[in-house]
């Protein structure tokens, strides 16, 4: 059963939509329609049982209004709807066919031509990008053409906010509409961070499609063609400065991706000049650095690894004092017997485990346990668990970069770093920005497990081998 949740706030054309929903729907379907502060006149008749209005005496908002209903939906689908839209013939059913549970589906959008109800077969959109304003704002943006592909089903980066098709009980996962930005403004975006973010999936269904009246299009004589009710110039300011600060510093709870994982997915217009930079920088510093061979150096012994990324350790290491730091991938040496020291400053007794299969290429400090095995070994495992039993565990993974070895590494250590400490995944990217072997079992562990969450703590210096690879234990 689809639930089909509308909206609508002094809205003309709110029985035309009831209507049309009505006679193209081929399946079990109900029409929870939220009259948001007002009754429509002449008052809407519908002797169709399918039909359940629901009326707030005073608005509360769009956001507030969706929840409302979906929270007496009984649908295993909802659907939200603008009350000023056109649907396909089984569009319902369509929609329902394809809809994995983590999908939110949006099927092709089209203009609503009012006078004729007939969708304006010329205005058609199927790909929209989330576009950074000069002055800061996130706003569902419109290509310049629109991107030409023959799936039928297809990743999209945004949308607007007047149709979105998914299973309810991912609608409530998600959080619902996130009122926190007000009853207006900047629904598209959200609709399409808390999609991706999540792990999940915003795709466009082209098998079917909505017609949606823009307002300022032609309208009958005596109506007006802008919105029907008062907007707040500071109401929808509020509502596009939270969801600036909520998406690009990472602070929904939910998330297990971050924002530069969508830019970097899609590869918006006009986000790639800063990120460009920042690139560029981190090619140029790790070409100076790591091909050039110019390492840093601890006490003399070299530590392949940025050192923008070891300024970020010794500050975690202090802040969260664990009791144990379990460091693979050993190589000379440099980075056990740094955080060993930066433990011995932290002054709680804790010790550095290091693993690598290969022998340590310098002199082993008496204060490291080094084993000498695969990290995911049983015996490796079964030393640690032995050996850090209740005590706080911080990880730092930075041995076998191939994507099923630290999938392994991340089902194991997973277990084994302590709440509140961080596992530190290096590598996530190549040094030309590509999503290398560790980001893609990081994205897949996310997905998998809220064992983790990430962090942006990588952003505190632009550039470093550690970015998007700052987890921490949940």
């Amino acid at each position: 059963m689809l639930s089909i949740i509308i909206p609508a706030r002094n809205e003309i054309y709110l029985e035309k939509t009831i209507k049309n929903v009505l006679d193209n729907a081929e399946g079990e379907i109900e029409i929870l329609v939220v009259l948001d502060g007002y009754i429509p006149e002449p008052q809407i008749i519908m002797n169709d049982e399918r039909v359940i209005f629901i009326h707030n005496k005073e608005s509360i908002g769009q956001r507030q209004s969706i929840n409302q209903a979906a929270k007496i939906a009984k649908g295993k689908y909802i659907m939200k709807l603008d009350a000023h839209c056109a649907v396909d013939k089984g569009f319902d059913v369509k929609l329902a066919q394809d809809c994995e549970y983590d999908w939110t589906v949006i099927p092709r959008m089209y203009n609503l031509d009012v006078l004729s109800w007939q969708p304006k077969l010329h205005k058609r959109t199927d790909y929209m990008y989330i576009g950074l304003r000069e002055n800061g704002e996130l706003r569902a943006e419109y290509y310049d053409k629109q991107p030409d592909t023959d799936k039928e089903i297809d990743n999209i980066m945004c949308c607007m906010g007047p149709c979105f098709f998914m299973q309810k009980d991912r609608f409530w996962e998600l959080g619902g509409c996130d009122e926190n930005h007000g009853g207006w403004g900047s629904q598209g975006i959200e609709v399409a961070c808390k999609a991706w973010l999540s792990g999940g999936r915003l795709v466009v269904n082209k098998k079917t499609w909505f017609a949606h009246w823009f307002r300022g299009g032609g309208v009958p004589e005596g109506h007006t063609s802008g919105f029907p009710y008062h907007l707040s110039g500071k109401a929808v300011e509020h509502a596009r400065a939270y969801s600036k600060d909520l998406w690009l510093n990472n602070k929904w709870d939910k998330q297990v991706r971050n924002f530069d994982w969508l830019l970097n997915k899609f590869s918006p217009p006009n986000w790639n000049m800063k990120q460009d930079k920042i690139n560029e920088l981190n090619r140029l510093f790790y070409k100076h650095i790591h091909v050039e061979k110019r390492w840093m150096k601890w006490r003399g012994i070299p530590i392949i690894k940025m050192p923008t990324d070891m300024i970020i350790y010794q500050q975690i290491i202090w802040e969260k004092k664990p009791d144990f730091i379990i460091d693979i991938g050993t190589k000379f040496g440099g980075s056990a017997l740094f955080y060993q020291d930066m433990l011995d400053i932290v002054g709680k007794g804790g010790k550095v485990i290091t693993i690598d299969k290969f022998p340590v290429k310098k002199e082993k400090d008496p204060r490291i346990t080094y084993l000498e095995k695969g990290s995911t070994d049983e015996e490796v495992l079964r030393i640690i668990k032995e050996t850090v039993g209740d005590k706080e565990v911080m990880v730092i993974v930075d041995g076998d970069h191939r994507r099923q070895q630290v999938k392994r590494e991340l089902v194991a250590y997973s277990n084994i770093t302590t709440k509140g400490q961080y596992l530190v995944l290096e590598d996530c990217y190549s040094k030309e920005a590509v999503l290398a072997g560790p980001g893609e079992a990081k994205d897949w562990f996310l997905k998998k497990s809220r064992k983790l969450k990430q962090t942006d703590l990588d952003k505190q210096f632009l550039v470093g081998m550690c970015r998007d690879g700052f987890l921490i234990k949940q």
